[in-house]
């Protein structure tokens, strides 16, 4: 064998292995879990409505009566125009965090009453001025489809 039949067969060996180790890859992207960042601590918010559909999963869960079911969870306390962040991670049971592009707003709930508050490009916040109890509602929408978060709010 000649040396240019060798380094003929010698990348084709490469682009073989090169190629089989991309179809063990799963790209499959679950619920990700949603992460209240304050000053000092962090909190996970509650999964509530959810409807996520990929190759290896299908997610359906739908609370119907939210404010009852938020008022249940532990408070979180905030100070009045305390800033916050959210972050996002991949849930473990699955694995990934590729989301592309998701649309995330940030809203709080009180006696029917919807608040949106402005997300910057670094998933901060700031909450309102008003003090009182409030239902954070985190909603997280990708192609996958839609996941929304809850949190038993008091402002003080």
């Amino acid at each position: 064998m000649n040396i240019n039949g060798f380094l003929k067969l010698f990348v084709g060996w490469c682009l073989v292995f090169t190629l089989t180790g991309c179809f063990g890859e799963d790209y499959d992207i679950g619920v990700p879990t949603a992460h209240l960042n304050l000053d000092i601590s962090s909190v996970q918010l509650t999964e509530a409505n959810i409807s996520w559909v990929t190759a290896s999963e299908d997610v359906q869960q739908k609370i119907e009566d939210i404010e009852k079911f938020a008022s249940s969870l532990d408070k979180i306390k905030v100070f009045s125009n305390q800033k916050a962040s959210l972050d996002f991670k991949e849930n473990e049971e699955n694995g990934g965090d590729i989301w592309t592009d998701p649309k995330i707003t940030v809203s709080l709930l009180k006696d029917d009453q919807r608040m949106e508050l402005p997300l910057d490009d670094s998933r901060e916040f700031q909450f309102p001025t008003n003090k009182g109890s409030y239902i954070l509602e985190v909603e997280f929408v990708n192609s996958a489809g839609s996941a929304r978060y809850l949190g038993n709010v008091l402002i003080q």
